[in-house]
């Protein structure tokens, strides 16, 4: 009773400072727009909740670091956020220190269980029941990493105890808060999906009544009480144990078990996060750092880039920024660059613990220059023609960056997948399991949840990791981290990241602009160029007169991005999903 107490009169003090530092008057998006511009002179964090941020932020005045504030923004998220990220994930973070010159990538993406096979998914064949078995249900479910992974860079990276750091998200539990959009249109998307399926609501009972409002979606205001606040706490106590063994780690199996899964408590209990090498390259006087795989982002930012660069080159009265941001040819170049990325995505990339991904090659300006060479400037090309795989006839993550006035950053991505993951919740602790086993190649030949076509380095194997498009990207000047930037949406965090990038160092734009003005996305396949609707008046007509498909689509990802300046440091949260910097 005492410990609730104290909670309650924390998080008020906490929203208190939150609304009067912010200036609301109820309309979250002007204001976003107010904050989104503020400079800090020590440190700021952006990511797609105002709570979420703010937790980071208070780890910072409390003389914190950025892995401090990144953790528990992480935290709070899981939370906040509980239909895009969460305890039953996973993700990737990537830590620049200034100080020590030093990047480290933590990955804790999830596991395939160890009883995985290869065919499972394919019908006849597996356990699969029908063709949605890879994205709902036990069977769905990959061994989390998410509490492994913010543990352990907490312990090896950060500064404060996990009872400081994983108090804004327990006071956040414990006392609610209040519903917007994102949330809301997230409910409403997952219950259409319920509609169609008649037994879903008793299937998935503790979704239906935990985090789905027995069938009626939330109002924008109205309070949500995360069912999190006793898990959260046993992590504060123990450690990572407080999840993967326990009461914690025999309830999740018993839930995933009784959804047709096949995860094992040694698979939690074996469960531990890899430090892996981050990615690097150079790009227009800036040091590039991105996640290696599996995380796809960064093999493919980083290519894109290069290809842009080369072509630049081979074309010496071509200069991108002379193009016209989001101007009909700019955007045609952009996009063709993309299409080998993706390609190449689909054709190589998998766990580089179980195949032989050939990342040097991707990443060379060699390569770049070749696939450069083949850009056509008035026509697309046949899908054919870009990567040599034989092509076949919003999801759910949280992103959020971490910046201070010593050029220490953290850029970190968290997912469950698509929005509230399997489906399946554990309903005695609240928490929302995964559905990353759809990110292998779960049927080959058949396109995932986000259309993504992907060979045999992505197959299923047991305790192999599926590859992710998460893309969280820090550059480096001079020793210090300039720009952090990242996202949540599928395959469109990469095209997302890329362009938040592109529109700070090659068109000039401001941190809020670039993570505001509107976006494009190709993957290869689909053969279609997706268009934000503030963009198809002016290319659907010139694209398409090149070859292009396009087709308008509502929002294509949402990005968060930090800067540091000469006056200090500044970022931007997506309007897309409600969010709102913080700092001090």
């Amino acid at each position: 009773m005492t410990r609730r107490w104290i909670s309650r009169l924390l998080i008020t003090t906490l929203l208190v400072f939150t609304v009067g530092t912010a200036g609301e008057t109820g309309d979250v998006a002007s204001a976003a727009a107010r904050r989104s511009a503020a400079i800090f002179a020590r440190g700021c964090v952006t990511a797609d909740h105002p709570l979420a941020s703010e937790a980071g932020a208070e780890m910072l005045r409390r003389g914190g670091n950025v892995v401090d504030a990144a953790v528990a923004t992480a935290f709070a998220l899981s939370v906040v956020r509980p239909e895009g990220c969460g305890l039953g994930g996973g993700g990737f973070m990537l830590i620049w220190d200034a100080e020590k010159q030093r990047a480290v990538a933590i990955d804790y993406r999830e596991r395939a269980p160890r009883q995985a096979r290869r065919d499972m998914f394919v019908k006849g064949k597996g356990d699969a029941e029908d063709g949605r078995a890879s994205r709902t249900g036990g069977l769905a479910v990959a061994v989390p990493g998410e509490v492994a992974g913010l543990c352990f860079a907490l312990k090896e990276y950060g500064s404060l105890d996990r009872q400081t750091v994983l108090g804004p998200a327990i006071r956040l539990a414990c006392e609610g808060f209040v519903v917007d959009e994102t949330f809301r249109s997230a409910q409403a998307e997952v219950l259409a999906d319920f509609d169609s399926h008649a037994d879903y609501a008793s299937r998935f009972a503790p979704l239906f009544e935990r985090y789905l409002n027995r069938g009626k979606p939330f109002d924008v205001g109205d309070r949500f009480r995360s069912p999190l606040a006793g898990v959260l706490e046993r992590i504060a106590a123990e450690g990572a144990s407080g999840f993967s063994a326990g009461p914690v780690a025999e309830a999740i199996i018993a839930e995933v078990r009784k959804q047709n899964g096949i995860m094992a408590r040694e698979d939690l209990a074996a469960m531990t996060p890899v430090v892996r090498q981050p990615l690097r390259a150079t790009f227009e006087g800036y040091n590039v750092i991105a996640m290696p795989p599996p995380s796809s982002g960064g093999v493919a930012l980083i290519e894109t880039l290069n290809i842009l660069t080369a072509y630049e080159r081979q074309h010496p009265d071509v200069s991108l920024a002379n193009l016209g941001h989001n101007g009909p040819r700019a955007v045609h170049l952009i996009a063709e660059a993309m299409k080998h990325a993706f390609a190449d995505r689909a054709a190589f990339l998998g766990d580089a613990d179980f195949a032989d991904v050939p990342v040097a090659h991707l990443i060379s300006t060699r390569h770049a220059e070749q696939l450069a060479a083949k850009i056509d400037p008035d026509r697309t090309l046949p899908t054919g023609a870009y990567g040599r795989f034989a092509p076949v006839e919003d999801g759910g993550t949280s992103h959020f960056c971490v910046i201070d006035r010593e050029g220490n950053a953290v850029a970190c991505t968290g997912t469950i997948n698509t929005l509230f993951g399997s489906y399946v919740v554990e309903p005695t602790y609240g928490i929302v399991l995964n559905n990353e086993m759809d990110d292998f190649a779960a049927v080959p030949g058949q396109p995932n949840a986000f259309g993504l076509i992907q060979s045999e380095a992505n197959a299923v194997a047991a305790g192999k990791k599926p590859l992710s498009s998460m893309s969280p990207t820090i550059l480096v000047k001079d020793g210090k981290a300039a720009i952090v930037a990242g996202g949540s949406g599928g395959p469109r965090i990469i095209s997302g990241t890329l362009q938040v990038l592109l529109n700070i160092v090659r068109f000039g734009q401001d941190v809020e602009t670039a993570v505001r003005s509107p976006r494009f996305h190709h993957q290869w396949l689909p053969a279609t160029l997706f268009v934000e609707p503030a963009l198809s008046r002016a290319l659907k007509e010139p694209l398409e007169q090149r070859g292009h498909v396009v087709k308008v689509r509502g929002k294509l990802a949402a990005t968060q991005a930090v800067v540091r300046t000469k006056d200090g440091v500044t970022g931007a949260s997506d309007p897309r999903k409600g969010g709102r910097p913080a700092g001090f």
